[in-house]
């Protein structure tokens, strides 16, 4: 029975949990050429009729969402990385010279004339972007979930089940790698208020409010934002 489990489980078309995290991530978002390539993802980006394919869609969205707010709060609480051989070079000079411990000198400048960049973009502080981003989690998450749940069968459940753990999980990290003056505490406690409703596969409809609220921000901005700063079913 267990070695026939996954053979059922590719037979009825439902994907395995890890091809929900396999959002292609391309340039960081903290790069300025990121606006670049949100306009190419948003114009490329086509919208499926079929709700099976669309919450699927949805839900490696919102994953992407997490991943990037992962990585954007690690970029804002480390330190400028060395550029390989140059600032190695420049801070042993530098340091002898002043007696400093300066380890990324050239580092500290491209990350200076990054911020810079993004300043001038008006995409606003590493904050606003991953503010952004769980917004548009949520949203995504409960536009996928309500996609999903308007199939009968429930056949995917398990795989919805599954997803929520694990975003759990990727929630306690980014609140890990952030501190209080990133002012993303009270979207951190929304996101995993909504993530461990729908893992506890209770109604959505007491937190609607937060999350339709979320929506409503997601649907004019969503990744735009943070480049420049339906059904029945236990789930819904």
């Amino acid at each position: 029975m267990v070695a026939l489990a996954p053979l059922t489980v590719g037979a009825s078309g439902v994907p395995n949990v890890d091809s929900l995290w396999n959002w292609p991530q391309g340039v960081s978002m903290d790069s300025p050429l990121y606006v670049i390539q949100s306009w190419w993802d948003g114009h490329n980006r086509k919208i499926s009729s079929d709700p099976t394919k669309r919450g699927l869609d949805e839900l490696s969205q919102a994953n992407a969402d997490l991943l990037n707010a992962y990585i954007l709060m690690q970029h804002a609480h480390a330190a400028p990385q060395p550029v390989a051989v140059i600032d190695p070079l420049l801070s042993t000079t530098y340091n002898a010279i002043t007696g400093s411990n300066v380890k990324a000198p050239l580092g500290s400048l491209f990350s200076g004339i990054n911020h810079g960049l993004l300043s001038l973009e008006g995409r606003g502080s590493t904050s606003d972007l991953v503010r952004a981003l769980l917004q548009d989690y949520r949203a995504k998450q409960a536009a996928a979930v309500r996609d999903l749940d308007a199939r009968t069968d429930n056949v995917y459940d398990p795989l919805l089940s599954s997803n929520t753990t694990r975003e759990a999980d990727f929630l306690t990290q980014v609140r890990q790698v952030s501190a209080p003056e990133d002012g993303v505490a009270s979207l951190l406690a929304d996101a995993d208020l909504q993530t461990s409703t729908l893992a506890n596969h209770k109604s959505l409809n007491g937190i609607g409010s937060g999350a339709g609220a979320d929506h409503g921000k997601a649907s004019n901005n969503g990744h735009g934002q943070a480049a420049q700063g339906q059904g029945n079913g236990k789930h819904k």
